[in-house]
Parts: structure tokens; sequence; C-alpha cells
């Protein structure tokens, strides 16, 4: 794997469906929505979420730590340039519960019968393919422009994969009987604490989806560590956890 580029966090984050890689395979007709309950998109749909911000600062040497609130909002329909009914997201951002809301970005999501595509601050990303089985897997960054952008570098080939489908999940906040664990990427090289005289680099993403709620936990992580510099990592943490739908 190419060596680590980080980047300030913009995203999040992806991504390529299962049927455009290797193999296609032909799915019953019966088969095709299994799984689609686990991101809903009716309008007036909600998802509040408690979000801890860790960023890496190599120049201070320090662990800036931020918290806020978000709540992404189902606001509007369109007809995206393949004419597929698309979904217009409005997020809001508060820095406590006591703050009145303020509008934050708008993304857009496209759902169909074989796939979720999410399109965040242009970068458009496959979060789920269906049907939602065991094991699938799909290289959830292909859209990405990671050979013509170094900024996205860090993006590159990222292999979704399912785990612990139809099973209990908790946010850390709040319990969800029937859970979705999406394995997005999970690279490592070296350890800055055991071994501080060597080059390290870390890239963790993984994502979990609810039935009837959608996303309920995000969590990504991005840094290297320069021995030979600052000796101090450079890059970000971030993690997403559901605490209030509708």
């Amino acid at each position: 794997m190419k060596r680590l580029i980080t980047v300030p966090f913009a995203v999040f984050i992806i991504c390529i469906g299962l049927w455009s890689s290797c193999k296609k395979e032909v799915v019953p007709p019966e088969d095709i929505s299994i799984g689609q309950e686990y991101f809903p998109t009716e309008l007036g749909h909600f998802v509040e979420y408690q979000v801890d911000s860790f960023l890496f600062n190599d120049f201070t040497k320090k662990v800036d730590t931020f918290k806020y609130e978000i709540k992404d909002v189902i606001t509007d329909t369109f007809t995206d340039n393949e004419n597929r009914l698309s979904h217009i997201v409005t997020r809001y951002k508060r820095y406590s519960s006591s703050e009145a809301w303020t509008e934050n970005l708008v993304y857009y999501v496209t759902k169909t019968p074989y796939r979720v595509e999410v399109v965040e601050q242009n970068l458009r990303f496959i979060k789920l393919v269906f049907p939602v089985k065991e094991n699938v897997k799909w290289y959830g960054n292909s859209y990405i422009p990671t050979k013509l952008n170094s900024e996205l570098a860090w993006l590159d080939q990222w292999y979704y994969k399912y785990d612990r489908i139809s099973l209990p999940f908790t946010s850390g906040i709040l319990i969800f009987n029937d859970g979705l664990v999406v394995n997005e990427n999970d690279y490592s090289k070296g350890n800055p604490e055991l071994y501080p005289d060597e080059y390290a680099a870390k890239i963790f993403a993984k994502e979990a989806y609810a039935k009837g709620v959608g996303l309920v936990y995000r969590e990504i992580e991005n840094w290297d560590y320069q021995a030979t510099t600052t000796k101090y990592r450079h890059g970000f943490k971030i993690i997403y956890r559901a605490k209030n739908y509708n």
C-alpha cells in the first residue's frame, strides 16, 4: 500500500458496487430488497449524533479535541443526471443541546435496488450494496479520484465488507436490536508508543447501520507519524454516535 497521505477531515466519507467488480451475480427478484431497511429515505427522517473529533497536531504536539452534535434530515428529492430518484440531506450542527441548530452542509443520497450512493463534498461513496449478506465485499471508493488527487490518496483501494448482520449494536448511547456493521478499512504500520524512532501510520474506518434508522455509528482514523522530524502524529480521528432519531 502506498504511503499514507493525510488531509484535514472533510468528508467522509466512497465507492463502487459489488456489481462492478470482477464477477456479476444474478440476484433473484425476491432477494433484491433484502437489507434496504438499513437505509430509510422517507422525507423528514432524521438522526442526531454526538460527535467526538480528535486532531493530532504535530506542530503543537498535542491532541486537540472537539465535541459537538449534528443532525441529518432528509429534506427533499430530485432526479439525478441518470434519471434516478435522489434525496437531499441537510446537516445541522450545534455545540451543545442548549443551542439552536444551524445549517452546516447539504449532501445527496441515491438509493437503488442494488446499492446506496452518497455524494458529499463532491465525492461519491457507495455505502451499502444489496442484498445484504454475510462477508459480501466491494470496493467502496472506486468513484473517488485517488490517483488524480494526492490529498485523496488515503481513500484508495478501500475494500468494504459486511459483518455482524441482524445482531444487536450499541452506538455507545443507544442500543439497536437489528444492526449491521460495515468494515471499510483497517491498515496500520508501526507503533509510535513502542517504536518512537520508526515511521508509523494508521487508516481505520467502520460504519454501523440499524434497521429503520440508518447510520448509527461511524469511526474514521487517519494519521501518520514522522520519526525523523516531529516525532508526533499528524492527522485525525472522528466518531459519530447516534443519540436520537424519529
